[in-house]
């Protein structure tokens, strides 16, 4: 593991899609931070081009750009490709949307600093998310909080956990990469630890009240709220519990009744609650399918333009 006091060379990998002025300023902010800085917009088109040109006259930072919309994992896995070639010794990987405060990239070096070679530290990541505290399930022996499992954005990941571990898993496409990256990198030997006292400010979805079946539920407290998905997320994010869940069960048991149990609820909340609820559950019935007979990659086109429809 590169010395955190030897001036290792950081590269921020940040995946696009439609990005807005927003973006420009947390790109701003983020290039102070690292060395450098690759945007991959994945197949934005030319409604992004105004943006685009705005990110790429930002000092080090470089824009590459795919022409279709291919998901994160392969615009992470470009991305990240480029900052191993340029010999990054960490890669730090952000959404368009995260916000970092100016302390962040430090914290997590001084995390690295603060492991052994014995503790096999893999990944850092932040320890809040809007505030909310990630729960470490151990400890290691320097003391360092472990999680089994991070978001991606904020990952702070090693050159030889990436070269070691390969990149992200993309027949995921969407959702569940993360989950799927750490559980391989815990796998192979590797810790993540989380930078104590870190907090991003990032978009996790879009709260809605709760109405089942078209009626508006209320308590004392006002109305209940849930966490809203579209029919076209929905698609990915039930297909791709079903993969892992199968792919991890006989050797993550633990982890998958986790899964079953934080997923159950809100999939039945998007199909008695969504606006489009029809459409919801043909997500559900369809991701599910799907992810029990391995169906990966993009989504079929006809499915697509069902649940996207205006």
């Amino acid at each position: 593991m590169p010395d955190a006091d030897a001036n290792p060379l950081i590269v921020a990998v940040v995946p696009t899609f439609r990005p807005e002025h927003e973006t420009v300023e947390h790109l701003a902010l983020l290039s102070t931070l690292v060395d450098r800085v690759i945007v991959v917009d994945d197949g934005s088109g030319s409604a992004a081009d105004a943006v685009l040109e705005e990110v790429s006259a930002l000092a080090g930072v470089d824009v590459v750009r795919h022409e279709r919309n291919s998901g994160i994992a392969r615009a992470l896995n470009t991305g990240v490709e480029r900052a191993l070639a340029d010999d990054a010794d960490y890669v730090l990987t952000l959404d368009q949307d995260t916000a970092l405060p100016a302390d962040y990239v430090q914290r997590c070096l001084e995390t690295f600093a603060r492991a052994s070679d014995a503790t096999r530290l893999g990944i850092v990541a932040t320890d809040r998310v809007n505030g909310a505290p990630a729960i470490p399930s151990s400890w290691s022996p320097e003391g360092l909080g472990l999680v089994p499992e991070a978001i991606q954005s904020g990952m702070l990941v090693s050159r030889d956990c990436l070269e070691t571990a390969g990149g992200f898993d993309e027949r995921l496409v969407i959702d569940c990469v993360d989950t799927e990256y750490c559980i391989r990198v815990g796998d192979l030997g590797f810790r993540i630890a989380i930078a104590e006292g870190a907090d991003i400010r990032h978009a996790l979805g879009e709260m809605v009240p709760y109405r089942p079946f078209g009626r508006l539920a209320r308590n004392r407290n006002g109305t209940f709220e849930y966490q809203y998905h579209s029919p076209f997320r929905q698609y990915y994010i039930v297909r791709n519990n079903v993969d892992l869940v199968l792919r991890f069960a006989g050797s993550h048991g633990r982890w998958t009744l986790a899964v079953v149990k934080r997923q159950i609820g809100p999939a039945i909340d998007a199909v008695l609650s969504g606006p489009h609820r029809f459409r919801h559950l043909i997500a559900t019935l369809v991701g599910f399918a799907h992810g029990v007979f391995r169906v990966r990659g993009l989504i079929p086109a006809r499915l697509r333009r069902f649940l996207t429809a205006p």
